[in-house]
Order: C-alpha cells, then sequence, then structure tokens
C-alpha cells in the first residue's frame, strides 16, 4: 500500500510539473509571439517600402536566415520558460529572479539588431551574424568544458537553459527535501503531542 501511496504521489507530482511547465510555455507564447511577429512584419514592410527596387537574392536568403534563427530563438525562449518553471522553485523552495530566456532572449535581440540594421543602415549588418559561430562555440565550452557562471555538464546550455552543475542542483535538492521532511516529521509529533 505504501509503494501504490508514494507512486501515485510521484505521478501526482509529475503531472503538476507538467501543468506548471505548460503554463509557462503558454505565457511565454502569449507575451513574446506578438512581439515577434510585429518586429518581423515591421522588418519585412521596410523592406518593401526602402529597399523594393534594389532588393537582390542574396538579401532574401540572408532575410530567411534570419527568420529562421528569430524562428529558433522564439522556441528556445519558450522552452526556456517552461524549464525554468519546474526548476525555479523545486530546486531552492524560492522563485528564480533571473530573466527567463538566456541565450535565446540574446540571440532574438542580435537577430532583430541586424534586421534592422540592415534595412535601415546598411547591409553590412549582415556582418554581425559571424559573431554566431564564435557565440556557439563559447555556448559548447561552457556546457562541456565548464566554463563561465553555470559550470558544466549537460546540453540545457546550449540555447538558453541555465546547464548549470548537475551535481550541485542534485545537492540544492536534496537539502530544500530535507527541510521539507523535517517540518512534516515536526509537524507529525506536534498533532501526536
Amino acid at each position: 500500500a505504501h509503494k501504490q501511496e508514494t507512486g501515485q504521489r510521484v505521478s501526482t507530482m509529475a503531472q503538476a510539473a507538467a501543468k506548471k511547465a505548460a503554463a509557462a510555455r503558454a505565457s511565454a507564447s502569449s507575451t513574446y509571439l506578438p512581439i515577434v511577429l510585429i518586429l518581423n512584419a515591421i522588418y519585412a514592410l521596410l523592406l518593401i517600402v526602402l529597399h523594393r527596387q534594389t532588393y537582390t537574392w542574396t538579401q532574401f536568403g540572408l532575410s530567411c536566415i534570419l527568420w529562421v534563427l528569430t524562428y529558433f530563438s522564439y522556441r528556445g525562449i519558450i522552452e526556456d520558460h517552461a524549464e525554468k518553471a519546474g526548476v525555479s522553485t523545486k530546486a531552492t523552495g524560492k522563485k528564480s529572479t533571473e530573466l527567463a530566456g538566456g541565450a535565446s532572449l540574446d540571440l532574438l535581440g542580435l537577430v532583430v539588431c541586424v534586421q534592422f540594421g540592415t534595412a535601415l543602415v546598411s547591409d553590412r549588418f549582415f556582418w554581425l551574424l559571424a559573431i554566431l559561430p564564435f557565440w556557439g562555440g563559447w555556448k559548447l565550452y561552457q556546457t562541456f568544458g565548464g566554463g563561465g557562471e553555470n559550470g558544466g555538464g549537460g546540453l540545457g546550455g546550449l540555447l538558453g537553459g541555465g546547464g548549470g552543475n548537475s551535481k550541485v542542483q542534485e545537492e540544492e535538492v536534496d537539502e530544500a527535501t530535507k527541510e521539507r521532511r523535517q517540518k512534516r516529521a515536526e509537524r507529525r509529533r506536534m498533532k501526536r503531542a
């Protein structure tokens, strides 16, 4: 009977975590989707109005790359919100003050800068995309090599997830779990007395 109750609790906790992640995804989507769509619509409108006569196939190809990067950054932001919703209160018992979105939010900022720079100033802003391989290499180094504030270990750090050191996270979870168990034990003792 005890094993069955434990299994039901784990199942209930998993369902609650899934609901919390889905709610975080929906909330982030309702915030970021209109922003991303409006920014891309303005970019397309600027291209049509300002560069209708001079727009080349190369510029079109690079613009398509920017739209693909925008999509990937949007998906990364949404997933990072879902991940942070599950981790922030579980590990520490406190809500995280860190901005959700992580590296994906940085990527979105770079893409928007390139979009509006190329539409309003010069096509030379496309050269900012040359930062991406170096940024990707740095994220891989942080993930596997242990550099940076996130420590190493795990693929979560590649596109916005914290990555982080899983051993430290496990210790935090263990401490939080110990505290909760101690509080429950005290409450039971108080009820019996």
